[in-house]
């Protein structure tokens, strides 16, 4: 191993913990990023004013780890999760971060293989699968992309999206994070921007990250407007941010199929919305049928949807 290899096995890596109301799931998921067998991490939870005992729980955990270089801000007043991380960035002084969502858990040698992975591709970017885990059930959620960083081709989920399964060059994060103040969408404002610029994304096709996945609630309609507003924000804000750099008509496959998804809700709302959903992105309609990841038959309804709408 040459010296550039060395430095880059033995750099900082910063991982971002938002902390708020899991009392229940932080000891678990505190304990496996304690526990990861790369050694240079600095861990950086950001306790959101939570209302239980969170925060306790939190510190005795890391009482049992003294050797590891912990971080615990408290937040006196609620920000949300955007806020919360961008905190947490700013003060970041790893070369390379990651996340970890408070209520999940994270395999051993997740760091150090990523960072291994970083070093022997000199990538930007390493992305992995991960572990989908209910009260009785785990499977494993799988890259099914060739290209797995275009943004005219990847399907807009959670998978390709999540900044969770990721292992980030600081500066491509600290350059492109979150800015509205909204807690819908705020991962894939900062993962559209980072792909934009090109990075080098190298797949290492093995999961580590178990994502905790709660039984479906259904939602009142105030969460739906409320989450519904929140996309259409982030919309906005993506979509100016890749036209001041000119690379909306780059992106225009991409940027139509965000402002679509975007206004979806609107349609699985009680009453639903068929006129503002056609009026609002209206110029995102007329490619329904390219938006494979959408099952096609939702999109033959929306496609007839848009032709009789008035």
């Amino acid at each position: 191993m040459n010296n550039e290899q060395q430095n880059h096995t033995n750099a900082k890596v910063s991982i971002i913990v938002p902390v708020y109301n899991v009392e229940k799931y932080i000891t678990k998921c505190a304990s496996s990023l304690f526990e990861q067998t790369y050694p240079n991490i600095e861990y950086i939870f950001v306790n959101d004013a939570s209302t239980d005992n969170s925060l306790d729980a939190l510190k005795i955990v890391a009482k049992s780890y003294p050797h590891r270089h912990i971080t615990i801000v408290d937040n006196k007043h609620n920000s949300g999760s955007s806020a919360t991380r961008n905190n947490a960035i700013n003060i970041a002084t790893g070369e390379y971060i990651t996340f970890c969502d408070s209520d999940d858990w994270v395999e051993p040698t997740a760091i150090e293989e990523m960072i291994n992975t970083m070093t022997s591709h000199n990538a930007d970017i390493v992305v992995t699968p991960f572990f989908t885990n209910t009260f009785n059930q785990e499977k494993i959620l799988n890259f099914e992309d060739a290209d797995i960083a275009n943004l005219n081709k990847i399907p807009l989920n959670f998978l390709h999206f999540s900044l969770c399964n990721k292992l980030i060059k600081a500066h491509l994060i600290k350059d492109n994070q979150s800015l509205p103040n909204v807690d819908c969408w705020e991962d894939l404002s900062v993962i559209s921007r980072i792909y934009a610029l090109d990075p080098k994304v190298v797949l290492l096709n093995k999961p580590f990250y178990h994502y905790r996945k709660y039984e479906h609630h259904s939602l009142t309609s105030n969460s739906h407007e409320r989450q519904l507003n929140d996309r259409l924000i982030y919309t906005d804000f993506i979509v100016d941010w890749f036209t001041t750099y000119n690379l909306h008509t780059k992106y225009a496959q991409f940027l139509n199929h965000l402002k679509f998804t975007a206004k979806i809700k609107m349609l699985r709302t009680t009453p639903r919305q068929y006129r503002r959903w056609k009026q609002t992105y209206p110029e995102a309609n007329k490619h329904i049928m390219s938006y494979t990841d959408i099952p096609l038959h939702y999109r033959l309804a929306f496609f007839i949807a848009n032709l009789i709408i008035r």
